[in-house]
């Protein structure tokens, strides 16, 4: 999801939107440093993760959130749903694990902070 999260940000930036791009290779343990610290820079937060939202990085993060540094967060993740196999592309694209449903999402949570 970072190579998706890096082409989002790509457009983005086209759009005049400046975004950060924090790889936050483990779950546990979590940086809960850089969490908060981007969180505090950017007053918003889009979680993307190839994993269920539940149960993930997503939860993870906004438990983080909740206790240290309360902003407007989306998530781009497999839904609560029962997965599927098939080439990377398809899967991608089936459950919106993409630089334009990253993208979307950004501009859904900066609604928020308005």
């Amino acid at each position: 999801m970072v190579h998706e999260a890096m082409q989002a940000a790509k457009t983005l930036e086209n759009e005049g939107i400046s975004a950060g791009v924090v790889d936050l290779f483990t779950i546990k343990p979590l940086d809960a440093e850089a969490v908060v610290s981007w969180a505090r820079k950017t007053g918003a937060v889009v979680v993307a993760e190839n994993h269920n939202r539940n149960g993930g990085l997503y939860d993870a993060v906004t438990q983080v959130l909740s206790e240290e540094c309360p902003v407007p967060c989306r998530c781009v993740a497999v839904e609560d749903e029962f997965g599927e196999v098939g080439p990377q592309g398809y899967l991608q694209k089936r459950f919106g694990l993409t630089a334009e449903h990253i993208v979307s999402q950004v501009h859904a949570v900066l609604e928020r902070k308005k």
